[in-house]
């Protein structure tokens, strides 16, 4: 099911960040099926399971933009709205909320998609997760500044190349 196709079934107010509102800081950042090992005594999805694929997805965004390693250092929140269930498909989106000297916070929004109805979508939890860019030795270390714009870039890359010759 591609966004298009999920946007279709979605109100336009959903915030599911496939509805179209601020698609483009929300980022698909994993996909994965709920399994039966994954399951607590009631047989729904453990909620252990689902905050471990939260901390993968929004790792993604964050060592991105660390643009080197990063380490998890706070769940600020998370909340679970509806249960999964087995064979539920998982999809995990992350955004960047802000950013400090060293840490990097970061959004996630859970939905399942059942198995046995594909059509159906639901939002099942959302967290708001704090990582730290780390160095070589396992210590804070500042993020990279990103250029405000592409001449700015540019500007930055003619800088470096003059500095090395």
């Amino acid at each position: 099911m591609t966004h298009s196709s999920i946007k279709e079934q979605l109100p336009s107010s959903h915030p599911h960040p496939a509805s179209g509102q601020n698609l483009r800081d929300w980022q698909l950042a994993l996909r994965v099926f709920a399994a039966p090992a994954d399951t607590n005594l009631d047989g729904d999805i453990f909620g252990g399971w689902l905050l471990a694929q939260a901390d993968i997805a929004a790792v993604s965004i964050a060592a991105a933009r660390a643009q080197g390693r990063v380490a998890t250092v706070a769940i600020n929140a998370f909340q679970f709205q509806a249960p999964i269930r087995i064979g539920d498909l998982v999809d995990l989106y992350a955004r960047i909320d802000r950013t400090g000297k060293t840490s990097i916070t970061i959004d996630v929004s859970a939905w399942a998609r059942r198995a046995s109805k594909p059509e159906a979508i639901r939002e099942v939890a959302t967290g708001k997760l704090v990582f730290v860019a780390l160095d070589d030795d396992g210590r804070a270390r500042p993020l990279p500044v990103l250029p405000e714009s592409c001449a700015e870039m540019e500007s930055q890359q003619r800088h470096l190349s003059l500095s090395r010759n």
